[in-house]
This record gives C-alpha cells, structure tokens and sequence, in this order.
C-alpha cells in the first residue's frame, strides 16, 4: 500500500482533531454547568440582570478611577467601582433628602 502524499497526512489529521472535537464538545454538553456556591460570585449577571440597577455612565478621571480602584484592590474588599459609587451616592442622596 502506498504512502500517503503530505495532503494526505494532514487531511487524516484534520479528521482525527474534528472526531476529537465532536468528542468533546458532546462530553461538555452531557455535564451540567457548574453552579456557583453561596459565597461565590455570579459575575457579570449579578447587577445587570437585577431589575432594581441601571446601567450609567458617569464622567470620572483617569487618575481618580485609577487610585480608587488600586485602593479598593489594596484593601482586598469585598467591593468594586460601581458598588463604592452606588454607596457614595445613596449616602449623599440621604443626606439632602429633607422630605
């Protein structure tokens, strides 16, 4: 039996990496997704599908986003950007509330 010629080769190749990726890719569908535990975070879902937030934009310093979220980072909190703002801001907002 002949040797096969170098297309050949790769075209077998390319065969046994698909059969490989079929493989896998039906293997992943079976598993189910994992679930994240309590105390794990949900990641980007969390606050964009809670009806109760809002995307917005807000104008803010390179400097001063750079420093806070550095500060932020350094203390290991349990708090990002957008969590420091909504609590900067519904502290403002109760102190001028006068209703």
């Amino acid at each position: 039996m002949p040797e096969p010629s170098k297309y050949g080769k790769a075209l077998n190749a390319l065969k046994q990496v698909s059969h490989q990726d079929k493989q896998e890719s039906a293997r992943l569908a079976a598993a189910p997704p994992p679930q994240p535990g309590p105390t794990e975070k949900t990641g980007r879902g969390g606050k964009r599908s809670n009806p109760d937030y809002s995307p917005t934009t807000f104008f803010v310093r390179k400097d001063t986003k750079r420093k806070a979220a550095r500060l932020l980072e350094d203390r290991e909190a349990e708090q990002d950007l957008s969590d420091l703002v909504e609590q900067l801001l519904a502290k403002w907002v109760a102190e001028h509330s006068h209703v």
